[in-house]
């Protein structure tokens, strides 16, 4: 797998080379939720998908928060946002410390480049890319595209130059692509969202999509009884 290569397709703006570990670990829930979200049958309906599959991935949506919120460096205790969290749980108290990992109140080494673990460019199976999926769904496109913004939008923070940690605004500013995700996990998300679908689609029609309702090239059949179509 070749790790450091340059992201391909959605990911081509992504930077594979920086300096910030602490990007790297907040970035491994959102694979996972990248995972979760394409591996999920429920969104191959065209029609929106169930409450436990939203609820799945609004609690998948929320691990990620945690994570941004425990590498920003907020020695203010300024606000970091709550909506995410408080997504499953309205009475939901944020108690994760300003400084989880410590170290953060001297002055640090400075530390070396590293490559992004993780391969953008097609080459690893878990992280597809857009030409590489076949994907019915129209909620299923937009979630997956609002999940790689995300993921392209961490790689390019300023803070990626640091050791560690992310500033205050940096994470605002991640904070604000998972606002954008939330949305769509609760407007297309649930079984008070699903909307009836009837056709089928061009592409998945057995005699081809030239055979579709509404087609100049869809067939008349004027075969004999008992011949063959």
């Amino acid at each position: 797998m070749p790790i450091g290569d340059p992201g391909q397709e959605q990911f081509r703006r992504a930077i594979v080379t920086l300096r910030n570990l602490h990007i790297a670990a907040a970035l491994s829930p959102l694979f996972t939720l990248r995972a979760e979200l394409l591996a999920n049958d429920e969104l191959s309906d065209r029609g929106g998908f169930d409450n436990p599959t939203r609820d799945h991935l609004v609690k998948l949506l929320v691990y990620c928060d945690r994570w941004r919120r425990r590498v920003t460096h907020n020695p203010d205790n300024a606000p970091l946002g709550d909506k995410i969290e408080k997504a499953i749980d309205a009475k939901a108290t944020l108690d994760i410390g300003d400084r989880p990992f410590g170290g953060d109140d001297v002055q640090n080494q400075s530390g070396g480049l590293l490559s992004l673990p993780f391969a953008l460019d097609g080459s690893d199976a878990d992280i597809p890319l857009q030409s590489q999926l076949k994907l019915k769904s129209t909620h299923a496109l937009v979630l997956t595209g609002a999940i790689d913004k995300a993921i392209v939008a961490w790689t390019r923070l300023n803070s990626r130059d640091r050791t560690r940690f992310v500033t205050r605004f940096d994470s605002m500013r991640v904070y604000g692509h998972y606002q954008e995700i939330l949305g769509y996990l609760t407007a297309f998300g649930g079984d008070e969202n699903r909307v009836d679908v009837a056709q089928v689609l061009p592409s998945e029609e057995p005699l081809g999509a030239d055979d579709s309702p509404n087609r100049k090239t869809e067939r008349v059949n004027t075969a004999a009884p008992g011949s063959k179509v």
